[in-house]
């Protein structure tokens, strides 16, 4: 390994660790077990070269994706602990609200959308995670589900429906 790889690594980290860590969640369910996999991911891409890798950070949630279902498959046989793929969100700061009756519709607003997308099914959740709270392009998100960019596109536009459907009469 050389000191740019790292660095690129470190970087990728820094800047995505919260939509890798979603990713991995979603996929295992538990949070040791998104940790471990992560954890596993870079730990191999320690070792490997990221300059045959078009778009590096695409390389990483890519393996990342990989590591949490070579993970999930491994402990299939144990029983499946459900987290929520917010945990470690943290809300906005207390001095942002005037009154705490902001902070607390604020709170419930953030828990309705929460368990929507938690209820969406697995592609267009984890197309959702990484289009919009990791950044990522389409061409990204494409790159890390193995489907093209036009499918992540379109399954995060009708995910994006289907939120406003269930989200309408609720915000």
């Amino acid at each position: 390994m050389n000191k740019a790889t790292d660095n690129v690594l470190d970087s990728i980290y820094a800047t995505h660790k919260q939509g890798l860590f979603s990713l991995a969640l979603s996929i295992s369910g538990c949070r040791s077990a998104a940790e471990d996999a992560i954890h596993h991911a870079f730990s191999k891409m320690l070792v490997a070269e990221l300059g045959t890798s078009d778009d590096p950070v695409a390389y990483v949630f890519r393996s990342v994706r990989n590591a949490s279902i070579d993970q999930q498959r491994k402990r299939s046989r144990t029983k499946r602990v459900h987290e929520s793929i917010f945990n470690g969100y943290a809300p906005p700061p207390k001095s942002q609200f005037e009154n705490p009756d902001a902070r607390v519709l604020t709170e419930e607003r953030d828990q309705i959308l929460r368990d929507a997308i938690s209820e969406l099914p697995e592609s267009p959740q984890h197309v959702v995670l990484l289009r919009t709270f990791s950044g990522l392009t389409f061409e990204q998100v494409g790159s890390i589900l193995g489907i093209p960019a036009k499918t992540a596109a379109t399954q995060y536009r009708r995910a994006l429906m289907k939120l406003k459907e269930r989200l309408e009469d609720q915000l």
